[in-house]
């Protein structure tokens, strides 16, 4: 058998595949040859009768050689291109032909790291989370106390660089599988340390919210999948509560602060006609631009700067583009994110193992959540607030951040059907699910 196993995996060119086969050959043929073995056959001739049945190693692994290799996923590549380039035009009427130079120039960086990434075994996360964790961190640190440039109090760069902390903690998710519900305990707790020090590091609300947000639904989706082991609806219990904390405090601040600017900035956006004068005057400008808005062609930067919002017209760059190119080639940039959204939900749903699940899950949830929440803001959906749309949003440091997170899901698709469940994810692979296809021949 160690032979016929051997001859196999040495047709297979990616090297990271051979061990999860190897495993998995040996399965099915251990548990062929004890069936034949319980038919009353000795276990020498039961193993090689199992072997023998197998057919040609070489063919055989010839066959699983076209399946077990990286896959790349020029889709995604190109929609991240394709978006990447669209994302300049986007700027070029709010900052000028100037900003197409340094725009290039992120842009190629962006694409250097993610194909850094891409090339990355994103499984190293599995091995060293908390590692990760504690590393990030520093570098957070340092970055904000001794790098990144301040602006009226606050680091703008660290309210895209926390999100970071997300692939990290499916990590550590990752880490405390199958060990019940201290597990899930723990991982609340790492959930609250990271609200703690983002808070610290940026004190941006809206990204420590949107945080929150997803790390609880990766806890949920974890618990949902039996990650941490039995009792399911007790594990999910501590994840509710956890997750309705900050909407209890939410309630009590606004309840006891009636008066305060922020619950004031709530009600004009509810009401904004009432409070066009006062907290509402930018919702009422946004409103008035959005009527002025053609279907096809559009309007000129001199009508946008007779608002109060011109200087806040590079956090609403998809209000812009919008107003100036028409509600059709709006239309279609949200279509193109759609399939970009789309592509990286697929390679979410493919994932197999748990490890890959959890990553993959991250890095869609942080790039769909704060481009659904810039475009509601950019259109007075939601109350207006700091965003950072992936693609739409200048600076090297959002951009960056997206690139990792791109070149991760195209990391968690290259090696989805090179990593084995069983060694990275914790879950068993079906057995002979790789060989059905060659015995039937």
């Amino acid at each position: 058998m160690e032979e016929f196993i051997k001859t196999l995996t040495e047709q297979m060119r990616c090297v990271k595949a051979r061990d999860g086969v190897a495993r998995e050959l040996a399965d099915h043929i251990t548990d062929q040859a004890e069936m034949y073995e319980r038919e009353g056959m000795k276990h020498d001739e039961a193993v090689e009768k199992a072997v023998h049945e197998m057919g040609d190693p070489v063919e055989i692994g010839v066959s699983l050689d076209r399946i077990h290799r990286p896959q790349a996923d020029w889709k995604m590549i190109l929609l991240t291109f394709v978006l990447s380039v669209a994302g300049i035009f986007c700027m070029i009427p709010i900052y000028g032909p100037e900003i197409i130079p340094r725009q290039l120039l992120t842009m190629l960086a962006a694409f250097a790291v993610i194909m850094a990434v891409y090339f990355m075994d994103y499984s190293i996360l599995g091995r060293v989370g908390v590692t990760a964790y504690c590393v990030l961190t520093i570098f957070l640190w340092i970055g904000k106390n001794f790098y990144f440039p301040m602006i009226n109090g606050r680091v703008p760069a660290m309210a895209v660089l926390v999100y970071l902390y997300v692939p990290v903690f499916a990590g550590i998710l990752y880490q405390l599988r199958m060990r019940g519900d201290w597990a899930v305990l723990m991982a609340i707790a790492v959930i609250g340390l990271t609200m703690f020090l983002a808070l610290s590091f940026s004190s941006i609300m809206t990204s420590i919210f949107n945080m929150y947000l997803i790390m609880i639904v990766m806890t949920g989706a974890a618990v949902a999948k039996g990650m941490f082991g039995r009792h399911k609806k007790r594990q999910m219990a501590l994840v509710t509560v956890a997750g309705l904390l900050p909407l209890v405090y939410v309630l009590i601040a606004v309840c006891l602060n009636v008066n305060s600017f922020r619950v004031q900035r709530i009600l004009a956006f509810l009401n904004w006609s009432q409070y066009q004068q006062e907290e509402g005057y930018l919702y009422k400008a946004i409103h008035d631009i959005l009527n002025q808005t053609k279907f096809v062609g559009g309007g000129n930067m001199e009508f946008l700067k007779q608002y109060p919002i011109e200087t806040m017209l590079s956090e609403m760059t998809p209000l812009v583009f919008v107003y100036l190119y028409g509600f059709l080639v709006g239309f279609l940039l949200i279509g193109l994110l759609l399939l970009l959204f789309l592509r990286a939900l697929m390679i979410v749903y493919a994932q197999k193992n748990q490890l890959g699940f959890l990553v993959s899950m991250s890095c869609f949830l942080v790039i769909f959540l704060n481009c659904v929440e810039g475009f509601m803001v950019s259109f007075a959906m939601l109350p207006l607030t700091t965003t950072t749309l992936p693609f739409l949003t200048r600076g090297v440091s959002t951009a960056l951040v997206y690139a990792v997170l791109i070149g991760l899901l195209l990391s968690v698709h290259r090696y989805e059907k090179v990593l084995t469940a069983e060694r990275y994810g914790g879950l068993r692979a079906p057995k002979c699910r790789l060989l059905v296809r060659v015995e039937r021949r």
